[in-house]
């Protein structure tokens, strides 16, 4: 354990320090920026303003000509000058998969549409509240017909989802290419007119070496990296010339999975360190499907990705509730997978999952920036026979419960409230599973 420790502390005092060297380099630039316009100004003010100044007629009260003394230099104080104190606190919000299937959209269907206004309705003041949110939408907005099959969702779907606050999807997943790259191409403008952030994903190469394969978002003064790889696309591969328009961790990512493509990951993240972000979170959709085993290039991956900067792994695509690690020394997260955040909610376990809810803090004497805490609210998807009001919704546990024992109109049923109680305990031990008598040792 000591020697766990020592490394974290090593790990995080070496990011610091290279922080804080970005952040000396770029006030040195500032100030030697603000020392030449200054001088320049004192030269123009001894010289003139031109070659050629055009003379005036002198008058009787004209005072007679005067020295020019050159002023002290006073360099501009910008505002990383200025001295502050205390904290700047955000909070990040983040759900798992939501997706797009034929049930989903069934329960939505409207004579003249769809309408999801009441879908998220109980969850919307996690998302809203946060200062930025994320999920993983596991679809796409290509048109044609809606469901599975193709992937694609109506318009009134990201609409919702950017009503309630969501602001960044995660389209780096195994729907990206469902409908082909020409798909791809009309799901990223679908998203930018809608207001919502695709990550992951990207046009042809130009737009990937344009983006350099990441986003920058700033929140209260504070500037978050945002990168998103996905293992595959339902065994789909990209034709030749568009490599670049999915994000991916694996070489093989449409057959075995297991040869990590360590040189991409390598080049968004070197592309993210030249942006010198604050703090850098990373979205993967990994793992296998309906199983809770951790693999070894997985566990590879997580040590690429904090080597090389990344404070905060979130991962999808199992459909489980994994377990969430946490080192407050080095200060990282790795959430190996959210669970389904919306879907059918069929097989066992994917009818709850979890919202992690964030904490991030910047010291503004100093101007480090750290994940400095986090927790996590637990949800679940609520058929429409499970409650008295009807409908498919995602619901807060503990909130419906509650209700349920309130007697509230709206209250679920019986059942449901003993799924719930179910579901609160699974969830806790998945997210802090206890350490085998091995590892205890």
């Amino acid at each position: 354990m000591a020697d766990y420790q020592n490394e974290a502390q090593r790990r995080r005092k070496a990011r610091l320090a290279k922080k804080a060297w970005r952040r000396r380099r770029r006030r040195k630039l500032l100030l030697s920026a603000a020392g030449i316009a200054a001088i320049a100004l004192v030269l123009v003010l001894v010289f003139g303003g031109g070659s050629e100044a055009q003379p005036t007629e002198p008058t009787e009260t004209a005072p007679p000509p005067q020295t020019t003394v050159p002023q002290e230099t006073v360099p501009v104080q910008t505002e990383e000058d200025k001295p502050q104190t205390g904290t700047t606190v955000i909070h990040v919000a983040v759900a798992g998969d939501l997706n797009v299937t034929d049930y989903v959209l069934e329960n939505a269907a409207h004579e003249n549409g769809y309408d999801f206004s009441e879908t998220f309705l109980d969850v919307a003041p996690i998302l809203s509240g946060a200062d930025l949110a994320l999920l993983n939408f596991e679809g796409n907005l290509s048109g044609g017909s809606y469901g599975f099959e193709t992937g694609a969702a109506p318009l009134e779907l990201p609409k919702t989802l950017k009503a309630i606050g969501v602001d960044a999807v995660q389209t780096a997943n195994s729907a990206a290419i469902r409908q082909g790259v020409n798909g791809l191409v009309t799901t990223l403008e679908a998203f930018a007119h809608v207001g919502l952030t695709p990550l992951g994903t990207y046009a042809d190469s130009e737009d990937f070496r344009r983006s350099g394969g990441y986003e920058i978002v700033e929140v209260n003064g504070i500037r978050i990296a945002l990168v998103a790889f996905t293992k595959g696309m339902d065994n789909l591969g990209l034709p030749a010339g568009s490599e670049d328009c999915v994000n991916l961790l694996y070489k093989d990512y449409s057959t075995d999975y297991k040869k990590v493509d360590t040189d991409r990951i390598a080049r968004v993240l070197r592309n993210v360190s030249e942006e010198q972000p604050d703090i850098t979170i990373a979205m993967l959709h990994w793992g296998s499907e309906y199983n809770d085993e951790i693999s070894s290039s997985q566990e590879k991956i997580r040590k690429q990705l904090q080597e090389g900067g990344v404070d905060i792994i979130l991962g999808t695509h199992p459909h489980l509730v994994q377990k969430v690690d946490y080192d407050s020394i080095a200060n990282t997260l790795v959430a190996w997978s959210l669970g389904d955040f919306f879907g059918d909610a069929v097989m066992a376990g994917t009818n709850y999952s979890i919202i992690l809810d964030m904490e991030v803090t910047r010291d503004n004497a100093t101007g480090e920036v750290y994940l400095s805490g986090w927790e996590y609210i637990p949800i679940f998807t609520l058929k429409p026979e499970q409650s008295v009001i009807g409908g498919h919704r995602v619901v807060r546990i503990r909130e419906a419960m509650e209700r349920y024992e309130s007697e509230f109109v709206g209250r679920i049923t019986e059942e449901a409230y003993g799924d719930m109680e179910y579901a609160l305990k699974r969830i806790e031990e998945r997210v802090n599973p206890k350490k085998d008598e091995k590892d205890s040792q």
